[in-house]
């Protein structure tokens, strides 16, 4: 596959960056991405942790999900998660609810504003994707970053 440079951000240049080794490609592909997401989110009227967080509870089981576990999953502290719960509450994005498994526990799940929010989003992230022009077919791409991601999976333990 070639290693040529990728135009993430749509401005038709691409730095050389070369000599900065793969952390560096990693980092700047990841600064890339978030500043999209960002983008996209911000144009739907949320920061990019609102998505993630409905992004979470829309693939938990049955489209709920725990506080605690959205916060392990995002890697963020359960103080936060509460303010930013706080905040899609009153938004209308998501309600809080006694765990149907476990009346002691609260879930939390989308509204249907939430959920319509939540898919605009992630097609407007499908529809940029879908531009993106990869070295190679998107599979090898994908066996590419799944090889990495196991890297950094095995140096991190």
């Amino acid at each position: 596959m070639p290693s040529a440079p990728m135009d993430l951000n749509g401005s038709g240049s691409v730095p050389d960056n070369s000599g900065d080794g793969l952390l560096g490609a990693i980092i700047r592909l990841n600064l890339s991405v978030s500043h999209v997401l960002e983008q996209i989110a911000e144009r739907a009227g949320l920061t990019m942790a609102d998505y993630l967080v409905l992004g979470v509870i829309r693939g938990g089981k049955a489209g709920r999900s725990a506080p605690t576990a959205i916060a392990d999953i995002l890697g963020r502290t359960t103080g936060g998660m509460t303010l930013t719960l706080d905040r899609l509450v009153a938004a209308g994005l998501v309600v809080r609810s006694p765990d149907p498994d476990d009346g002691r526990r609260v879930v939390v799940e989308l509204t249907p504003q939430g959920l319509d929010l939540a898919l605009q989003v992630n097609a407007e992230l499908h529809a940029w994707e879908t531009g993106l022009v990869l070295p190679g077919d998107s599979s090898e791409v994908m066996q590419l970053i799944e090889a990495l991601n196991a890297a950094m999976h095995s140096r991190s333990h």
